[in-house]
Order: structure tokens, then C-alpha cells, then sequence
């Protein structure tokens, strides 16, 4: 028998496979892993004492800021997550520590989502991404995802269409929930599924509270379809109730509709058109009086004097009130035009209209140069911010990408002080926006006197990250964990030999440990690995895992200084999951994989970035300069496309200093004052560097040195953090004790 789908009258669904599922879905920990304040980079004259500085990126803004005396973190918040449903049902449930109160449920006023584009005909879509690391010369990487990422983007779009389908469904639930009485929803899409997703939303959110769908012309032309070529995406727009906010934008008029509906010229030059002094409703008062013989309803019945309000303001107070006086103050002041039927017209000039009120078909703006082939312009997102967020209000992305949407409502945020949150899988994709913010700060707003960009603080976060790869992870579960951890080993080029529970295998003259893939790597962890090294015929070991604690390279001197062990760290590509997992595969059904090594797939192992420092201390001042940087490029090259291999090694070649590899440093004065959830320090983004381009120039170089004063006589931890021009972390700490 039939499943049959329930209907309602006029509400009528979307049928798809896998439509009835629900996923659990908990919230969890928010974790601040760090807190930006767009800052200053010097360029320093002089050494310590006694130096000029000068401001290369703009001032700090001081904001609400984790402290002794303020534990509230920015409102402004970049969330990585590897679900965004989890981030989602987190918010939902987030309530303020001191009120109680739900902090997002029912208070975000306006959502704009842009969800991963379906591009092919079964629907499926990858999640890696283009880097540019030298646009002058055109060289580009590509930037693969770690294996959460993976794990989380494979279980989404394992069905395609349905998939797709079921995936905005659970998402625009909890979008709904979150949404203000006075709220809206943008949702950007391209021809492959905007139907589908049109019929979800009518279903969840009402068919009566659909108000547009928006046709944006991404680009001039385009060549190559069988039939019609697809220049435009679409955007669904919703609101949650009737009373929605509304901003009124305008567009520009165009020379044709200028030359054809402003035809009046003044001797001045000023153009100006003729409107009806009338309009349809019930007459208040004076409003629908005869005025000199002329009766209102001469042009129609039920019509009234109507004078536009910003004409109102030009009049005498007592006429804003008397509609009569008020007309004839316009006509004495030559605002009045009689027309040949003999009724009064007003002169409504072009300069003092705002435009026309914008449409539905938006034909002037163009497609986004950026960091991702389907990031959207600026102006596209401060144009649906100005239409729909009301002063004071909560801007939600949950698909931020790069950031478009948080760098508009920063951009009109001394128009509408909104707050924004950023909800993105990308590790990179929020290295990205981050870097885009801080560089905005201090950029100019375009016009002579507008001044510039103070971007306020922001919060990074990680949301519920390792979840939802324990049901992905072999080790955890103790299911098929030697087969795994053999599989591991050999695409490492290892021999699988299982000494104890912490050494796993060997490969030339070292152990390997392969750790979890649900849970970074940390320093009790390492520590242990290097206690139980220290007393076999072998002092080093690899140890691989899929992620690493932010103390990884002071373990491994901690292990080398105190246990004499060399700590040699690997990250599990998400390449090799899926080798693992075809192999494991091929084991269930009784097939053995060949022996001749040569047939095995070419799998890159990184090795982390690690980052060198020194420092100078002179009284309560302190210097740290960012003196080298190791990146394991030949891993890095294995992971690469072969076209691309080899014009990154022609690349290589020519950067021969670390420095060509930095992309952006930041330093935390004082590390480890500030504590998430986990009592895990924060970094406290104080000062930054990094790489600017303008077209194809570098405009400005990094500073590879930064200041800092002390108030007080303490002991501090200085961190750095460090990003590499392929995307790649890296942080360090050093202790500095001030006298």
C-alpha cells in the first residue's frame, strides 16, 4: 500500500524521496576560538624605544569584548560550523546568561541565504575551493576540504535533488523560528532549483507572504548553451507576517525616461514633470472642497486634494493644515500648473524625487570578481540590507561564504547599526571573511568627506564542529579500527604493525599513531604518544590525525626537550578517507586490493604549518617579529591537479623567501587572559598584517614587525597566528615576563 502525502486545502506539497526524514538535530557548546578587533600594523622607523609608528590599516575600535569586568562577547559573530543545522538549532536555543531571554528566537529581522548551487545534471556539487595565490602571474591552487568538511558535505548531497530539497527544508524551519514578527527571507538561487525551493517556501512560510522574485542579471552575455543562454539568478524573497519592514529604495532615471516624462524646463535648466494634484480615497476636511470653481471630483468620483508630503514641508505651518491655504501658496509660488481641461497640476521636479521605486528586475549590478566563482557583489547584499533591515536590527547568513553579507552590513552600519551573524563549513571561507572585514576597516567610503569604514569587533567561533564525524569514525564507534588504521598506514607508505594501543605502525626507522577523526589532536595526547616512544628501539613517531589543538608545536618540543622524542605530525587528507573507505569496502565483499604499491593512489599527508618567531623585550615594551614560516610544499604539490603541479612549481621556484608564503599574521598581547566554554584560551585578534591587492599590484607589503606596551608587571603569553597563502593555519605562543 501507497504511502499517501497529507494535503491541506490550497497548501498544496513538494513530493520528493526522503521528504518524511528528520535529522536529530541538538544544540551545542559555541566555542569563541577568537575575537577580532580591526586594528593597526605599524611600519616602524626604529627598534625598540623610542620608535615611530605609523598606521598602515586603519585604528582598533574598541568594542563589547570578553574581560574581567565585561563577559560579553561582540554582538557581530563568524561562526564555523561543519552543519549549519547544528549552528542553526544552537541559535535557536541561545538565551542570555543575566535575562534568560531567548537572545535570537523570533528577533532576527532579515535572512539572506545563497546555498550551494546545483551545476550538473545529477546534482552533485563539490566543495573545493579556487585560490589565488599570485594574480599577476595567474597562479591558482586549489584549496581541498579537511575531512569534517567533507564528511558533513558528502552525507548532505549523497541524493542529489531530494537531498538538496530535504536539506533547505530542515533549514528553513529553524530560519522561520528565527525570524521577527517584522522579518524577512532572501533566497538566492539559479535556474536548477528555484521552483522547487518556491513551492518549500510557500508551503512553510505562507504562498500569501511571498512578495517577489527577484531577476538579477549577473552578467552582460554568455555563449555555449544548445538553447537560451542563463545570465540571471533568482531570489525568492518572504516575509514572516504582513508587518513586515519595509525601506523604500529607489533607482536612478535613465536619459529616454528623463528626456520623456520630465519635459518642463525651468529658465534655471531645472526639469520638472506635471502629477495630478487628486487622488483615490475619503476626503478629510478641506481635502475635498472645490478650490477656485475646481472640484476634485471633477477628475473622478471619490477623489480628494492630495499634495505630496515632501511638498507639505516647503509650505507655511498653518497651510501643512488647511488644504485650501495650502494651495494657494503653491499656486503664488508658480508651483502650480493648469492644465487645458482646466485642472491644477503641481511641478514635481527631478531632483527632488528620489527615482523610481525599484523593481523587481535588477539589471545594475554586476557579477563579483572575489575569492569564490559564485560570490556576489556588495552592492547586491547592501541593497536587500537597506530594503529590509529596520535600525538596530539582526542581518543572518547561513551561508556566508566569503562574507558579502557581513561586509554590506558593516558598510551601512552607521545608517542602521544592524548586527550580523556568518554561518559557514569552510575553514577557509571564514578566513576569508575575516580578512576582508579587517581590511575594509579604515578603507575609504568611495565620495570626498564620507570619510572611512570603522569595522566593529567580531567573534570567531566554532559550533558543534566534531559531532557529527563520531558516526564517521571507526576508531570511535570500534568498528573495523585495525582495517582502518591498516589502510591509513599503507596509503602513508607504512607497514601496519600494531605495537600498543598508541603505536600503530612503523615507516622507515618511525612509529605511526594514527589518531581520531572526530576530536583535534591535543597536547596530553601527544605527550602520551611520546612517553610510550621513549623506551622502544625508535625515538620518532608520525602521528596523523585529522585535526590538531592549537598547542601542537609546543607539545612537540615538549616531547623533544623533556622525552628526547621526535613528534613528526601529519594531517589525514579527506582524499584518504575515501580511499579508506573504498578499500573497506572492497574487504566486506571479499575482494583483496593488489600488493604492488606502484597502483596505489598518490595521497599528500600535510605536515602543519609552523611558525617562527622572535622577540625583544626593553621595560614594559615588547617586539615580535615574524621570522619564518615552514610549509610543507612538496605535500602540498601532490594534492595538486597535475596542470596545476606544475605552473605552482614554476611558481616555487622563483619565491624562494618563506615570506612569499604569509598571507596574513595576527598577535595576541596577552593569550591566555581570555577563556572559552572548554576553559581553552581565546586569541584576542589585536593587531593584524597581511596581504592587499588592487588589480594585479600588491599595495601593500606585510609588516613582519609588531609593537606592544604592558601596563602592567606581569608574565604574559604572547601568541601568533599565522595563514598561508594556501589556506593552511598555524599559530605559536612565547612567554614574556614584564619587569
Amino acid at each position: 500500500m501507497k504511502k499517501q502525502i497529507e494535503l491541506k486545502h490550497k497548501k498544496p506539497r513538494l513530493a520528493y524521496v526522503g521528504m518524511d526524514k528528520k535529522t536529530l538535530v541538538e544544540a551545542v557548546p559555541t566555542q569563541v576560538v577568537e575575537i577580532v578587533h580591526p586594528g593597526k600594523a605599524f611600519e616602524q622607523t626604529k627598534e625598540i624605544g623610542g620608535r615611530r609608528q605609523e598606521a598602515l590599516f586603519g585604528d582598533r575600535q574598541i568594542g563589547l569584548q570578553y574581560s574581567e569586568t565585561a563577559q560579553e562577547p561582540p554582538r557581530n559573530r563568524l561562526i564555523w560550523t561543519n552543519d549549519n543545522l547544528v549552528a542553526l538549532k544552537t541559535l535557536l536555543d541561545e538565551k542570555d546568561p543575566i535575562s534568560g531571554e531567548y537572545r535570537y528566537r523570533g528577533k532576527v529581522d532579515l535572512i539572506y541565504i545563497d546555498p550551494p548551487f546545483m551545476v550538473q545534471d545529477d546534482f552533485i556539487a563539490s566543495n573545493s575551493i579556487d585560490i589565488e595565490v599570485d594574480e599577476e602571474e595567474g597562479v591558482m591552487s586549489v584549496k581541498e576540504p579537511t575531512i569534517i568538511e567533507t564528511i558533513a558535505y558528502k552525507d548532505t548531497w549523497q541524493n542529489g535533488l531530494d537531498s538538496f530539497l530535504q536539506m533547505m527544508r530542515e533549514r528553513l524551519i529553524l530560519l522561520k523560528d528565527l525570524l521577527s514578527d517584522k522579518g524577512s527571507i532572501y533566497i538566492h538561487l539559479d535556474w536548477h532549483a528555484i521552483h522547487y525551493v518556491k513551492v518549500l517556501m510557500d508551503e512553510i512560510f505562507d504562498y500569501g507572504l511571498f512578495r517577489n522574485e527577484i531577476i538579477w542579471k549577473r552578467t552582460t552575455a554568455r555563449s555555449g548553451s544548445k538553447y537560451y543562454n542563463n545570465i540571471n539568478d533568482c531570489i525568492l524573497f518572504y516575509t514572516k507576517t504582513e508587518n513586515a519592514s519595509w525601506n523604500q529604495l529607489y533607482s536612478d532615471y535613465d536619459e529616454n525616461y528623463i528626456a520623456t516624462m520630465f519635459r518642463g524646463v525651468e529658465s534655471d535648466g531645472r526639469r520638472y514633470r506635471e502629477s495630478p494634484l487628486t487622488a483615490p480615497g475619503i476626503s478629510r476636511g478641506k481635502s475635498g472642497q472645490a478650490w477656485r470653481n475646481v472640484s476634485p471630483s471633477n477628475v473622478g468620483k471619490g477623489r480628494h486634494w492630495a499634495i505630496p508630503g515632501y511638498v507639505l514641508k516647503e509650505l507655511s505651518e498653518k497651510a501643512r493644515t488647511d488644504t485650501i491655504l495650502a494651495l494657494e501658496e503653491l499656486d503664488s509660488s508658480g508651483r502650480i500648473v493648469w492644465s487645458k481641461n482646466g485642472m491644477p497640476n503641481i511641478k514635481q521636479y527631478q531632483d527632488e524625487l528620489g527615482g523610481v521605486e525599484l523593481q523587481n528586475i535588477w539589471l545594475d549590478i554586476g557579477i563579483a570578481k572575489g575569492d569564490y566563482p559564485t560570490q556576489k557583489p556588495v552592492d547586491l547584499l547592501k541593497r536587500i540590507i537597506a530594503s529590509s533591515c529596520p535600525q538596530n536590527g539582526i542581518v543572518l547568513d547561513a551561508f556566508v561564504g566569503s562574507g558579502t553579507t557581513c561586509e554590506a552590513a558593516e558598510q551601512l552600519s552607521d545608517i542602521l547599526n544592524c548586527s550580523w551573524i556568518g554561518i559557514d563549513n569552510s575553514k577557509f571561507g571564514v578566513h576569508v571573511a575575516r580578512k576582508r572585514l579587517i581590511e575594509l576597516n579604515g578603507k575609504s567610503k568611495g565620495k570626498k568627506g564620507e570619510g572611512v569604514y570603522k569595522v566593529r569587533p567580531f567573534t570567531v567561533e566554532n559550533m558543534g564542529y566534531y559531532q557529527r564525524g563520531v558516526k564517521w569514525d571507526p576508531i570511535q564507534v570500534g568498528n573495523q579500527a585495525d582495517a582502518y588504521r591498516q589502510a591509513i598506514i599503507e596509503l602513508f607508505g607504512g607497514e601496519y604493525t600494531l605495537y600498543s594501543k598508541l603505536l600503530h605502525g612503523k615507516k622507515k626507522g618511525a612509529w605511526v599513531h594514527i589518531g581520531p577523526l572526530s576530536n583535534p589532536l591535543v597536547t596530553e595526547q601527544v605527550m602520551a604518544i611520546a612517553d610510550e616512544v621513549k623506551d622502544t628501539e625508535f625515538k620518532k613517531c608520525y602521528v596523523l590525525s585529522a585535526d590538531f589543538d592549537a598547542h601542537l608545536t609546543q607539545a612537540v618540543n615538549q616531547a623533544k626537550e623533556k622525552l628526547g622524542v621526535q613528534i613528526m605530525v601529519r594531517i589525514i587528507p579527506a582524499s584518504a578517507i575515501e580511499e579508506v573507505r573504498r578499500r573497506l569496502d572492497l574487504i566486506k565483499q571479499g575482494v583483496r586490493e593488489p600488493e604492488n604499491t606502484e597502483e596505489m593512489p598518490n595521497i599528500a599527508f600535510f605536515a602543519p604549518l609552523a611558525v617562527k618567531i622572535n622577540k625583544a623585550v626593553d621595560d614594559k615594551e615588547i617586539m615580535i617579529e615574524l621570522s619564518g614560516l615552514e610549509v610543507d610544499v612538496e605535500s602540498f604539490l601532490e594534492s595538486q591537479k597535475p596542470e596545476r603541479r606544475e605552473e605552482l612549481k614554476k611558481w616555487l621556484e622563483k619565491e624562494t623567501s618563506w615570506q612569499s608564503f604569509v598571507d596574513f599574521w595576527a598577535v595576541d598581547w596577552n593569550y591566555e587572559n581570555l577563556k572559552n566554554g572548554l576553559g581553552e584560551p581565546i586569541f584576542e585578534n589585536e593587531w593584524q598584517s597581511f596581504r592587499k591587492r588592487s588589480g594585479k599590484k600588491v599595495v601593500e607589503d606585510l609588516v613582519l614587525k609588531a609593537f606592544h606596551t604592558y601596563e602592567k608587571e606581569e608574565t604574559y603569553t604572547v601568541a601568533v597566528k599565522v595563514t598561508d597563502v594556501f589556506g593552511n593555519d598555524g599559530i605559536i605562543t612565547t612567554k614574556v615576563v614584564i619587569k
